[in-house]
């Protein structure tokens, strides 16, 4: 494992290292094999941190809460700020550092399993631009903090297990955030203004042109810079939301089907099933008696 820095550790940080007997069973169970932690901590306002690493032999994770730090390597020079996150793969000789005036605070995660690098992909990072910015930052870092919590579990296999799989899930959060990520980024694409006028219209049936008469663009262009960003076409999408809107009056109230295909802007109640069950693979009634049952 590459080793923490050696900086002096304040009452208010954290700097937790797993017993190797633990990293063997990890590295063996298969409910954890894929991604597991070596070594997490947390360094609050690490004034002076700083660490070079010519030989980087497992992976790393980094979230910066507030202030400022940098990273460089042969391939990048990157500022990290808050809201930050940094992913070093193993094998990129290293060196970061905090901001002299305005010191980070991070959260950090030494861990190991071929899971990291599929992650990398799907988020989209790469040697030469290993930085993505967290949008949902209070929940990233509420899991960070349960991270943190099972360390006053004992040494006791389980408790690292959990950690892993929270490891996991921090990492699923930040896929989630991906298609955001790209359209956010186009300034001339509202992804949020998007989705409020979706919600404003759910009850109605959206062509594709008014869809992008509203985001002025011409059909064509729309349809092709959201498909590239999302994966989806934006009449899909639609659908989707309007599904996840169905699903909640089925699960919250008793109205029958062809009230709920009603409030959702559909005449006929049979193609409202045909819909639905395109989506979520049970009919609206299969889905009621399925949600009812837990």
């Amino acid at each position: 494992m590459s080793a923490p820095s050696n900086w002096p550790l304040p009452k208010s940080s954290i700097r937790y290292l797993i017993p190797k007997p633990m990293i063997e069973q990890l590295e063996l169970s298969v409910v954890s094999r894929g991604l597991f932690p070596l070594a997490f901590g947390y360094y609050e306002n690490a004034h002076g941190h700083a660490i070079k690493r010519l030989q980087h032999t497992d992976h790393l994770l980094i979230f910066c809460t507030a202030g400022k730090g940098k990273i460089t390597s042969a391939n990048f020079s990157q500022n990290i700020q808050a809201n930050d996150i940094l992913m070093i793969p193993k094998g990129i000789a290293h060196q970061y550092q905090a901001d002299k005036n305005q010191p980070w605070s991070i959260y950090w995660v030494h861990m190991d399993g071929h899971l990291y690098v599929q992650f990398m992909d799907i988020i989209g990072l790469s040697k030469s631009n290993l930085k993505i910015q967290v949008l949902n930052p209070v929940q990233i870092k509420q899991e960070f903090e349960q991270l943190m919590d099972t360390r006053h579990q004992g040494y006791q296999f389980n408790s690292f297990v959990l950690a892993a799989n929270i490891l996991k899930k921090i990492f699923s959060l930040l896929t989630v955030q991906l298609p955001v990520t790209q359209l956010t980024q186009q300034k001339d694409f509202n992804l949020v203004a998007f989705n409020a006028f979706l919600e404003e219209n759910i009850t109605k049936q959206l062509s594709l042109d008014e869809m992008a008469m509203y985001m002025g663009f011409s059909k064509f262009h729309f349809a092709k810079k959201f498909q590239l960003a999302t994966g989806i076409s934006p009449v899909k999408y639609f659908l989707e939301i309007k599904i996840q809107h169905a699903c909640g009056l089925l699960d919250r109230s008793s109205k029958p089907i062809k009230d709920v295909a009603t409030i959702l802007g559909y005449e006929d109640p049979y193609y409202f099933s045909r819909l639905f069950k395109n989506v979520m693979g049970l009919s609206p009634k299969q889905y009621r008696l399925s949600r009812h049952g837990h």
